[in-house]
């Protein structure tokens, strides 16, 4: 990221909202139980997300998970167990292209299409986007806002689409320092995020820090879908 994208990232991020554009949650007051949110990129994968899915569950934990709707079309059932488990669907566009060479209009109408498939699957209207890899122009922010959408980057990134080994899960989980607010990336398509999550478990970060939805942390208030049904996740 070059330095005028980071610029601009930091003045938005400064003066919007964290309901509007999230990168970390604001703390709580010393009375109240530090909170951070888990979120999971670019699945949901047949493999890897169930698995996940059942980390998740043992450990009482619940997680945002941004889906790719080429990526949940091909595996409905893992989708609605998202939902059915308590969990917040975001949408991460449809196919995940490069950012630089999706325009405005195509990006827009990827998540269009995503929520529509999403609907019919769960009757869940994701409210939260992250664009691929976090990248946004002000053409797409703009765009999003006018759906009523919320944007939700991260600030806590163990790049565990690049890790090749148990020790390179170690050695990060080692080194992690939570702090109230934080939002941690991670990828369901990949076999590492379950083995951080487990570790972390053992470790005791989850007795420490509460689990929330991105939303839950943002101060988003749910939505009503026309059929009645809750969308966005309730906290825990």
């Amino acid at each position: 990221m070059n330095l005028l994208r980071k610029t601009v990232k930091w003045l938005l991020t400064s003066c919007v909202p964290s309901r509007w554009l999230l990168t970390r949650g604001p703390r709580q007051t010393a009375s109240k139980t530090p909170r951070i949110a888990l979120t999971f990129d670019d699945g949901p994968h047949l493999e890897y997300t169930g698995k996940l899915l059942d980390i998740l569950q043992a450990n009482h934990l619940q997680a945002t998970f941004f889906v790719v709707g080429k990526n949940a079309e091909q595996s409905p059932g893992l989708v609605q167990r998202i939902v059915a488990e308590r969990h917040e669907l975001g949408n991460h566009t449809w196919s995940h292209g490069e950012p630089s060479q999706t325009s405005p209009s195509l990006f827009l109408e990827e998540i269009r299409r995503t929520d529509e498939m999403l609907v019919e699957l769960t009757d869940v209207v994701p409210q939260t986007v992250r664009p691929p890899k976090g990248e946004l122009n002000l053409a797409k922010l703009r765009g999003l806002w006018k759906q009523g959408k919320n944007v939700a980057l991260w600030n806590v990134d163990p790049r565990d689409y690049r890790m090749t080994s148990e020790a390179e899960v170690a050695a990060w989980v080692s080194t992690y320092e939570p702090q109230d607010g934080d939002v941690l990336l991670f990828h369901d398509n990949q076999p590492w995020a379950s083995q951080i999550i487990t570790q972390l478990a053992i470790r005791g970060t989850f007795n420490r820090f509460q689990t929330v939805s991105v939303s839950t942390l943002a101060g988003i208030i749910p939505r009503i879908c026309s059929t009645g049904a809750a969308v966005a996740s309730a906290s825990s």
